[in-house]
């Protein structure tokens, strides 16, 4: 997810996801974790509501970019009912459900979840995903001569598991420029393939100080285990017109990540000879296959003739959320002019652990890969030495263990302003603090002592002394807004803002010494300008957004493996300034019953102004993976209880580097969905990605592939391959 042009790597960093207008999780982005994993779309949604730009600032925290707030079904007055069951190609099956309605005159419940289980569009040999997730809600009104309000306890428990895709091998074709101006999958390399092998499922490491084998449950991807809890209260006061609302929402969650991750590919006899020596011999073997043929014959045998030298990574992280808001509306007149005064308190009190094992391996290259060993020989052809061990080529190349928490302390207050019929005005400012705790262990190398090979000679872990980290930082977020009505049909705005987004917790887990220059010291700033013009009417609406957004001191931070050590490390440059000018057109029309159109163009310009990472400079230079050209047009034909709707989408030519020297071009995609409603039935028939595009999303986020040493081979994420869907719903 990117918003407006704002440098992240397409996470939810600048947005915060809200359940009942209370965070999922304190944070919007951690290492190995965006909020939206604590989260998942059922039938128990009701409708979603979004704030983006300027405001969002204020109403939750470290949101500069926008809030997206899901709102759960308390249930009405009578009994309603959904019941969906959707089946899809590649071996997808899941059934939703919710009910809800009255206990009595003033009580009111709902109750529902899904489960799902999926082989995945890019089978990784073992299930993508499966799990699923259980509501509930109980509600009790009131309503007398003194308040009107409700109180409303709300639970959820989510186990769910998905695999973590991750890029693809790809051959490009290179203009004179050297631009990309074509690709292909790489010879053998099917379009739904992956690079995630089920020969990783539960492999095991030796790790040092006797700490027995580590496992690799690879087959367990992303997965989330825990559930959370929120009381709420809600009164209305009619003789004062005052509200006030308290939220109380607790959490708990296991969350663990565990993928293949590609780093570079090599040809496999020009990487082996610079591993073992040119004219040393020595032979490359599957690992897992009967007889371990050679690579290149048997089972191992690729067209491409490719090694990918990778990582397989787990990450442990549990974590912990307590939150509460208090927030007051009152609701009065000052002379001519109508307000709406809202403020409040927010404090949240969050926690992350991190064990992190990350591991060196090296594959062929084709959908679920073999992992390889390298063996030097000697003249007669025996084994002298193990290189690689079970396709490991280095046990715990990064080993990271903390134990973090962050409290939160903010203050809000804003004012609504009506000025006669057609004048608006929105001032509001917020106020926070946060306070962040790290514990990090110090690490070593370790030799795990077998002379057999050598995957284990380097392997990092823990040496049980403990460096912490304590720093609080304070910072403020204003915002005010213009609204005036030319018309019924039209109106005109302007709003500018100042907002922020304080370092992440786990960015203190690589940069621990205050004096070192990567060392958060400073929350981001952001300034937005806009100004719009929005029309409507019976059969259209439209709308233009002209924005100006500028921020300084965020962090461009990635995972990086040195090409010649092979060691992981995390690289953090802070940047002085970026900016984006940027236009939003949005319109939808229905000039006839039978057929209705809407669509968005967003047109911008967003670049680095202040940018050095070591001795680059890269001011001028366009923020790495955000477009210039982004639309979507859909169009739906309905005739009686049946509709067809056909969609498409468009991103814009990127760069995948800050560098601006590996370019992405841009391409489009079609969807197609058709639906029939007989009485309470509803049937829906969806085709994803109908043309089957490979456009790329991004490139390898982990290395520069400027490095690479195929120069036509690079590793990118494609979007996923064509799939059919089938719903079929029935509702009460």
């Amino acid at each position: 997810m990117f918003v407006r042009g704002l440098p992240a790597d397409g996470s939810y960093r600048y947005v915060a996801l809200m359940e009942d207008g209370m965070p999922v999780f304190d944070s919007t982005e951690l290492f190995f974790v965006n909020n939206d994993i604590f989260f998942r779309v059922d039938e128990n949604i009701e409708r979603m509501e979004a704030v983006r730009g300027g405001t969002s600032a204020l109403y939750g925290s470290n949101a500069p970019g926008g809030v997206v707030n899901f709102i759960n079904k308390t249930g009405g007055d009578k009994l309603a009912g959904t019941l969906r069951a959707s089946t899809a190609t590649a071996g997808l099956y899941r059934l939703d459900g919710n009910i809800n309605g009255p206990l009595g005159d003033d009580w009111r419940f709902s109750v529902g979840g899904f489960y799902r289980f999926d082989n995945g569009v890019r089978y990784p040999g073992f299930p993508a995903s499966n799990g699923g997730q259980f509501k509930g809600s109980l509600l009790r009104t009131f309503n007398t001569d003194k308040v009107d309000g409700h109180a409303r306890v709300t639970f959820k428990y989510l186990n769910d598991r998905n695999t973590f895709y991750l890029p693809l091998p790809l051959r490009g074709r290179f203009g004179g420029s050297g631009q990309l101006t074509g690709y292909d999958f790489v010879e053998g390399f099917p379009t739904d393939g992956t690079l995630t092998s089920p020969e990783g499922v539960n492999a095991q490491v030796p790790l040092p100080r006797g700490a027995g084998l580590l496992n690799l449950p690879l087959d367990n991807g992303q997965q989330q285990i825990g559930g959370s809890a929120m009381a709420e209260l809600r009164l209305y006061f009619p003789e004062g017109r005052f509200e006030v609302q308290n939220n109380l929402r607790a959490m708990q969650m296991d969350h663990s990540w565990n993928a293949m991750l590609p780093f570079e590919l090599r040809d496999a006899d020009s990487w082996a000879r610079s591993v073992v020596g040119e004219g040393t011999p020595y032979r490359l073997t599957c690992t897992n296959l009967p007889g371990s043929p050679e690579f290149g014959t048997g089972g191992c045998a690729t067209p491409n003739n490719l090694v990918n030298l990778g990582g397989q990574w787990l990450v442990n992280k549990p974590m912990s959320n307590v939150s509460n808001q208090l927030r007051f509306i009152k609701y009065g007149s000052l002379g001519p002019t109508e307000h709406t005064l809202s403020g409040g308190l927010y404090l949240g009190y969050y926690t992350a652990d991190n064990r992190w094992y990350f591991n060196d391996i090296v594959t062929n290259v084709r959908s679920r890969p073999n992992m390889l060993d390298l063996q030097v020989l000697d003249g007669t052809g025996a084994v002298v030495r193990n290189v690689t061990q079970n396709g490991f080529r280095r046990y715990l190349s990064n080993y990271t263990n903390g134990t973090g928490d962050a409290t939160i302390a903010a203050a809000f207050l804003g004012d609504e302003v009506k000025i006669g019929e057609k004048l608006r005005i929105d001032l509001a400012g917020r106020l926070e603090r946060n306070s962040f705790h790290q514990n990090v262990e110090r690490t070593a190398s370790f030799d795990l002592g077998d002379p057999t090979t050598n995957a284990d000679d380097n392997a990092l872990f823990g040496t049980g002394r403990f460096q912490q980290v304590n720093v609080s930082l304070t910072d403020w977020a204003v915002s005010g807004g213009v609204n005036y009505a030319l018309s019924d049909l039209a109106s005109v705005y302007v709003r500018s803002s100042r907002g922020y987004k304080m370092p992440l917790l786990d960015q203190y887990l690589t940069a621990t010494d205050p004096s070192d220059e990567t060392f958060p010291r400073t929350p981001e700033t952001l300034w937005q300008n806009e100004a719009g013009i929005k029309l409507g009417a019976s059969w259209y609406a439209l709308a233009a957004v002209a924005y100006w957004m500028q921020i300084e001191n965020f962090p461009s931070q990635d995972a990086r493996v040195d090409p010649v050590t092979g060691d992981t490390r995390f690289i953090t440059s802070y940047a002085g300034k970026a900016q984006t000018l940027g236009l939003e057109l949005e319109a939808a029309v229905q000039p006839v019953k039978f057929f209705r159109a809407q669509g968005m163009l967003t047109l911008q310009d967003p670049r680095y102004r202040d940018f050095n990472e070591g001795e680059n400079d890269f001011s001028g230079n366009r923020i790495r993976r955000i477009p210039q050209v982004i639309g979507d047009v859909t169009g739906t034909f309905m005739w009686g209880d049946a509709s067809l709707g056909i969609n498409w989408s468009y991103v814009g030519h990127r760069f995948s580097n800050n560098a601006n020297t590996v370019d992405l071009p841009g391409f489009s995609q079609f969807n197609v969905r058709a639906g029939y409603t007989y009485e309470n039935f509803t049937l829906d028939l969806s085709l994803f990605n109908a043309l089957n595009s490979i456009g790329l999303t991004e490139g390898n986020p982990r290395v520069d592939e400027s490095i690479g040493a195929v120069p036509d081979i690079f590793l990118a994420r494609p979007v996923l391959p064509r799939r059919l869907m089938l719903s079929l719903t029935a509702r009460l």
